[in-house]
């Protein structure tokens, strides 16, 4: 038998043994990771350490060359790190169900490390399954270490931020909206000169309107989006930061106000001067885009996607040209509505070096040769550093002539999103709905802008006060 303290000598050198020999006790979380040898000095990152992240994307309007060459470049530089990608073909909805199977599995050992865009990421957030990547923002760009993230975005921090005052995705690519214009039928109808504020555009399609154009044409079917491409920045430009910020607090009876009515009058006036396509009512955005390429209508609220969209129906001569739209009074500044979009989102319920490597792969996106290639594809670099010059032919021509535009200083570039507040509010949802329907009775006569103001604050309020029973 064993003495008393023969018994405690041999708990003593048991423990002294697991401490001796470390990789015997097995650590929590990432610190045994971290303690597996050499770090990369750009982020802390272990080199021997061997990692796979598992990503899926959807293969989509700007393929897929720009992100193989995003994830070969982070695989040369990291080699530790293997990406495994699976590419989906077949548009949105087959990625969007293959993702809600994954998640419906509730495996979360064989979940995505990364997803891109999903249709119900905020529902995620707000169930906590996706991580944050707030620190990023204070986080040095690879490609210029002497740069921050939040130096080099075009987007506003309120923008990059919006879900839930977190950043859950990093804005690697952008998407700006305004005017469309055919340059050609400009240059034909002697319009050089573009409007400075809302008088001199009602001047200018006055003018188009007595060559027998129609001056603008839109998706009236899809008119929440399409509408607010170009007449959505009215409000932030008469209505200025204060408008901007009553909107983002989700200020009371913020849709009644001065600046939003004023948008809603403007497009009241807009329609009853005849100066939209009578088509618009009822186009979808093909429709509205067709009228416009082939010269019935001289322009078209619309995106930075629109060239690429067109191209195989676009005449040769066809020339593009891109304008904030003109809805501000005079000494007011114009708005060009920027939305930045995202990389993808991490799956929170993964093992934390995955997710920091994850968050490192985002980040790696931003370098501005993976920029270069995404411009190619027709997106929008989100890098204020880039320089189209120096990108190639095959930039789209919708977004180099937006790009003119968006780096003007005599312009204010905002993104329009609202803060999410609410995610499961059946009241705040049907805002969407009243504001498209408010949107095609105002340009068809049935209400004034006026009266339809009131009907989206009042669903606005109930939202309100909804969300105030949670």
């Amino acid at each position: 038998m064993m003495k008393k303290g023969s018994k405690a000598f041999l708990v003593i050198l048991v423990v002294l043994s697991l401490f001796a020999f470390g990789g015997c006790i097995k650590k929590s979380g990432i610190e045994d990771d971290l303690d597996s040898g050499e770090v990369y000095p750009e982020n802390g990152l272990p080199k021997n350490k061997k990692v796979t992240l598992s990503i899926i994307y959807p293969v989509m309007g700007f393929g897929k060359e720009y992100f193989e060459y995003g994830v070969k470049t982070f695989q040369e530089k990291f080699k530790n790190v293997k990406l495994d990608v699976r590419y989906i073909e077949g548009g949105n909805d087959a990625y969007n169900q293959i993702v809600k199977s994954a998640i419906q599995s509730g495996n979360d050992d064989e979940m995505y490390d990364w997803i891109y865009s999903f249709t119900n990421g905020v529902t995620l957030m707000s169930q906590g399954k996706l991580e944050t990547q707030d620190e990023l923002w204070e986080r040095s760009v690879y490609d210029r270490p002497d740069l921050k993230m939040k130096d080099v975005i075009i987007a506003e921090k309120e923008a990059v931020f919006n879900y839930f005052n977190h950043m859950y995705v990093v804005p690697s690519g952008s998407h700006i909206y305004g005017i469309y214009f055919n340059k050609k039928l400009f240059k034909k109808l002697g319009l050089t000169e573009q409007p400075k504020d809302w008088n001199e555009f009602l001047a200018m399609c006055a003018k188009i309107k007595t060559k027998g154009v129609y001056p603008m044409v839109m998706a009236g079917k899809y008119a929440g989006p399409y509408f607010n491409f170009g007449w959505g920045a009215i409000p932030y430009e008469v209505g200025g930061d204060k408008f901007k910020q009553d909107e983002y607090n989700f200020e009371p009876n913020v849709y009644k106000s001065k600046p939003y009515v004023t948008m809603l009058k403007r497009l009241e006036e807009f329609a009853r001067r005849g100066y939209l396509h009578p088509g618009t009512a009822s186009y979808d955005h093909t429709q509205s885009q067709m009228e416009f390429v082939q010269g019935k209508a001289a322009m078209v609220t619309n995106g930075t996607w629109i060239a690429n969209e067109m191209a195989e129906v676009l005449p040769e001569d066809f020339e593009w040209g891109f304008m904030a739209f003109p809805g501000n009074d005079p000494g007011q500044k114009q708005v060009v509505l920027l939305e930045p979009g995202g990389s993808g989102y991490i799956w929170k319920n993964r093992p934390e070096l995955n997710k920091k490597w994850t968050k490192e792969f985002n980040l790696w996106l931003l370098n501005l040769d993976i920029q270069n290639k995404f411009a190619q594809a027709g997106g929008v670099p989100t890098r204020r550093d880039f320089k189209f010059e120096s990108g190639k032919k095959e930039l789209s021509p919708s977004v180099v002539e937006a790009w003119k535009v968006i780096n003007r200083k005599d312009l204010k570039v905002i993104d329009n999103r609202p803060r999410v507040r609410v995610v499961s509010n059946s009241e705040m949802a049907k805002i969407a709905k009243k504001r498209e329907d408010g949107y095609i009775a105002v340009i068809t006569g049935q209400k004034t802008g006026e009266q339809v103001a009131r009907e989206i604050n009042s669903q606005y309020m109930k939202g309100l006060a909804a969300d105030k029973r949670k």
